[in-house]
């Protein structure tokens, strides 16, 4: 009875020691799937692993190329990631400046109009800009003139009805 538990076990253990044992094959192909799945990280730690038990393996040394141009050109598309959201923060900090630029240029026309050497034709440049309720009414009766009425047309009716239409 003994001896059978004790062959037994030693042939469990023997299969647990199999399972263990990996070929280059399988680094390379957990590597692979790693890489398929996009976890570069994760597929460079099997690559790396599988490179120390089989140093000369051709194939994985070619995925540890591989992965090493997929990381650089990661880190490239993350580096113009990050430089398209300066600009985009850049060019919002531009666009809410100007309206602090016309609240000083209001603030200066009290200023201007009490007097102070400025001539008519340079108040009337800054306030180029602003349009008054009675202009913008006279630019939109004007545009209004000028629109056309959209008649809607259907299509031409097809001249032979009797032609099928091939359903494929």
């Amino acid at each position: 009875m003994a001896l059978r538990l004790l062959l037994s076990l030693s042939l469990l253990l023997l299969v647990l020691t199999a399972a263990r044992a990996q070929t280059a094959e399988d680094y390379f192909h957990g590597g692979a799937m790693f890489y398929l799945s996009n976890n570069i990280p994760k597929a460079k730690e099997v690559v790396a692993t599988g490179l120390k038990t089989f140093p000369d393996n051709i194939k994985l040394k070619k995925l540890e190329e591989l992965l090493n141009q997929q990381q650089q050109s990661q880190q490239q598309q993350q580096q113009q990631e990050q430089q398209k959201k300066e600009q985009e923060q850049d060019e919002q900090k531009q666009k809410q400046e100007p309206p602090k630029q016309e609240q000083s240029q209001k603030d200066q026309k009290p200023q201007e109009s009490k007097g102070e050497g400025k001539k008519p034709d340079e108040r009337q440049e800054t306030a180029a800009h602003q349009m008054t309720p009675q202009e913008a009414k006279q630019l939109l009766d004007a545009q209004k003139g000028e629109e056309q009425v959209l008649q809607f047309r259907p299509p031409a009716e097809p001249k032979n009805r009797a032609k099928k239409l091939k359903d494929w």
